[in-house]
């Protein structure tokens, strides 16, 4: 095995850390100085070509080889096992249709969320309990972060240039979450987009940072749940006036109460789009694209008419229902990720392919 990957010397583990920041390979947090030995390890797990192109990460366009990711999966901590799904994260990413160029460039604070669903959540031992989004859990905090580190390393999203976003969010350090299985009362999003319940599939979605909902500690009948959903959708600030992709991740209880009360998971879509709308009178005081642009809300009712109601989901394709979160005795509660808006950039997914040692 020969690794291509130029060599750098340091004294000791403190000095290796600071010649990270030095040479800009890192957003901000420490990493893992990546060791040859580590980087062999992880690239022998894998048993593949360590200089086998997987693609081009833009803006920069710096060449994704199996070593460089590698690479920034030890800086990122990872074990090798995680290696394959950040893989198949970039490979989504990659995908044409998931624009991650103008998603590394844009003034919009979205960022490639991954979401994983399949056996791989149990045998790695992700968090779809309490705290889903945030600290505590390895592999989703190893994982978002290594995805991140090669967006920054090989594609250089550097804040002002070229990465325009005026707010950002957390998630550009690290944004992963997975399906809960246990706690989800439909199909699982593996099986929902057409793979087999035995394969692990990432799902990536360029969204904004959760918005915490409150969905009730299990007294609100499903009616109320999807008002207030539909409700915190149609604000006159999101991007899904013009169009776009969300991702909202139920609360274990608000998902029960919904599919007790005879909801599908495209039944919960529906609903969301037709209670999702504010009338043109408000559409008018907020923000909006060009009226010339093809996603423009006018196309979707009649702007002449005050009364008429303006929809925020334009079809289920544009909302893709996650479960996952804790129960909670003082509260149940679900987050919406916002999209980016417009049909700037769709959400892609894949299967993850792990080695058969």
């Amino acid at each position: 095995m020969q690794l291509a990957s130029r060599v750098f010397e340091s004294n000791d583990i403190q000095s290796a850390i600071e010649l990270c920041y030095e040479r800009k390979w890192t957003d901000g947090l420490p990493v893992v100085p990546p060791t040859a030995d580590a980087v062999e390890r992880i690239v022998k797990h894998l048993g593949r070509d360590p200089q086998e192109v997987i693609g081009m990460v833009p803006p920069r366009d710096g060449v994704a080889t199996i070593e460089t990711i590698a690479i920034n999966c030890v800086m990122a901590g990872c074990k090798p096992e995680y290696v394959p799904i950040v893989i198949a994260a970039l490979q989504a990413i990659l995908e044409e249709k998931f624009n991650i160029n103008g998603v590394q460039t844009t003034t919009h604070s979205c960022a490639p969320l991954v979401i994983v669903s399949g056996p791989a959540v149990k045998t790695l031992g992700f968090n779809t309990k309490e705290c889903a989004f945030g600290h505590g859990c390895r592999p989703s905090a190893t994982i978002g972060r290594a995805v991140r580190l090669i967006l920054w390393n090989l594609g250089g999203g550097f804040p002002g240039e070229p990465c325009k976003t005026t707010q950002g969010h957390p998630g550009y350090y690290s944004f992963c979450i997975a399906d809960d299985e246990e706690a989800n009362p439909w199909q699982t999003l593996n099986v929902e987009l057409g793979y087999g319940a035995d394969e692990t599939v990432v799902a990536v979605h360029a969204v904004a940072g959760p918005q915490v909902i409150e969905t009730g500690a299990g007294y609100l009948s499903a009616d109320t749940i999807l008002t207030i959903l539909a409700d915190s959708i149609a604000s006159l600030g999101s991007s899904g006036i013009c169009g776009g992709d969300m991702v909202m991740v139920l609360g274990p209880m608000a998902a029960r109460n919904i599919a007790n009360a005879g909801f599908s998971k495209s039944d919960v879509k529906r609903e969301l789009m037709r209670r999702a709308t504010r009338p043109v009178r408000e559409i008018k005081r907020g923000p909006a694209i060009h009226e010339s642009h093809p996603m423009h809300w006018k196309y979707q009712t009649d702007p002449t008419n005050d009364d008429a109601r303006v929809p925020y989901i334009r079809s289920e394709e544009e909302i893709q229902i996650v479960v996952a979160g804790g129960w909670g005795s003082g509260g149940g509660f679900s987050s919406l990720c916002e999209g980016w808006g417009a049909n700037r950039g769709r959400p892609t997914h894949r299967k993850v392919v792990f080695p058969q040692n």
